[in-house]
């Protein structure tokens, strides 16, 4: 039986879920982000550890591989984070691509399927470009 204001309408409640999609990638945006830059704080840890508080110019390759001798785990530390930071731009890639799925859903409200997809496009470009700036800075260079 139809109430006054006329048919009960049954999907009318998915209509006001946001996309699960688009909250992934937002998700994927904030996680990403705060992991990237936990893995270059804990780079920088291991590579002070590993310089020995001293002057980086003043380290010679012959204190860099006793300080290596001296504490093995560096090496594996500085490994870890080192494949974490080149896994990030991927996860970045994902969230963009989530992101963008939510976008075309129907009956869902868009709003962290924007967030998510502007965050990690911007992020994963930014990324992009400092990577094409340190390449040509650094074939610049001459010894």
């Amino acid at each position: 039986m139809e109430e006054r204001g006329g048919p009960v309408r049954v999907g009318s409640e998915r209509e006001n879920k946001h996309s699960r999609l688009g909250v992934a990638s937002f998700v994927i945006a904030v996680l990403t982000t705060v992991l990237f830059i936990v893995l270059l704080v804990v780079i920088f840890g291991a590579a002070g550890q590993l310089l020995g508080n001293e002057d980086p110019q003043s380290v010679t390759p012959q204190d860099l591989q006793q300080n290596l001798e001296e504490s093995p785990g560096t090496t594996g530390v500085l490994g870890v984070a080192g494949f974490g930071l080149v896994a990030s731009p991927f996860l970045y890639l994902l969230g963009a691509a989530l992101g963008t799925a939510g976008l075309i859903q129907k009956r869902r409200k868009r709003l962290f399927a924007v967030l998510g997809t502007v965050a990690n496009g911007v992020i994963f470009l930014g990324l992009l470009a400092l990577v094409l700036f340190l390449v040509v800075v650094g074939t610049t260079i001459q010894p």
